[in-house]
């Protein structure tokens, strides 16, 4: 190769290896300021778009892609697997069943349930900008909490977060199947000593990971009790299942 050569070479390996210093930079800050900054050609250097030169091999040109891509690519999966809050899910810590009486069309509910939010990540901060719970008995609805749950939150790491859920009021049952199927599924459910009511958990939220992005999430929560008058919680702590 000649002299010349050899400088074009050099350049493009000076102009490649400061594009992902500053990449890196980049992403350790959570900003592309950095990057954006960056001359045109350094940036194209960089995404392997302009890479291949007249004179370059096929080989050498996909050695430099790799180069290029391989580091960034590492960097951001660990990154992603580090910040990501995994294996997240709600649990009911207790819940109490003052009443769930059907009378004729009515059907009478007082139900409140603590639920549990835990953030087991070491770094990252999540903001709920959602929280939503409605409940329901064998596909009858009992209604949505309402204003028991707060609009929004901000959960740092390693925290808990227990939120009080109130369900109360009446539903009328006009279809005349539905209440003979309450009916005997009271029935049945008082005779075998557990009556199960389903709490359903819909989140919003949004968490960063180099940028932000917002997920939306669904979570079951099946509560067991001792038929009323009692009606004592059946778990010292219940999942909830995502679906």
């Amino acid at each position: 190769m000649s002299e010349h050569g050899q400088g074009v070479e050099e350049g493009r390996r000076k102009a490649a290896r400061k594009c992902w210093k500053a990449t890196k930079t980049a992403v350790i800050k959570d900003t592309w300021v950095p990057l954006l900054t960056l001359p045109w050609k350094c940036a194209f250097n960089c995404l392997c778009c302009s890479c291949r030169q007249a004179g370059i091999e096929a080989s050498r040109w996909v050695w430099q892609c790799v180069q290029c891509w391989t580091p960034l690519s590492l960097t951001v999966l660990l990154l992603w697997l580090l910040y990501r809050p995994d294996r997240f899910h709600p649990t009911v810590d207790s819940a109490s069943l003052a009443s769930l009486d059907l009378n004729g069309n009515s059907l009478r509910y007082n139900l409140a349930v603590d639920l549990s939010f835990r953030n087991s990540n070491r770094l990252l901060s999540i903001s709920y900008l959602d929280v939503g719970a409605s409940a329901s008995y064998n596909g009858t609805s009992l209604g949505l909490a309402g204003n028991s749950l707060p609009g929004s939150f901000q959960q740092g790491p390693k925290n808990t977060t227990v939120l009080h859920a109130v369900f109360q009021g009446m539903v009328t049952v006009v279809d005349v199947q539905v209440q003979e199927g309450l009916a005997k599924e009271l029935e049945r459910e008082r005779g075998s000593g557990a009556v199960r009511v389903r709490v359903r958990v819909d989140l919003t939220i949004m968490y960063k990971v180099i940028v932000k992005e917002i997920f939306f999430y669904s979570y079951e929560c099946y509560l067991p009790f001792t038929p009323l008058p009692n009606a004592v919680f059946l778990s010292d702590s219940a999942p909830c299942f995502r679906v």
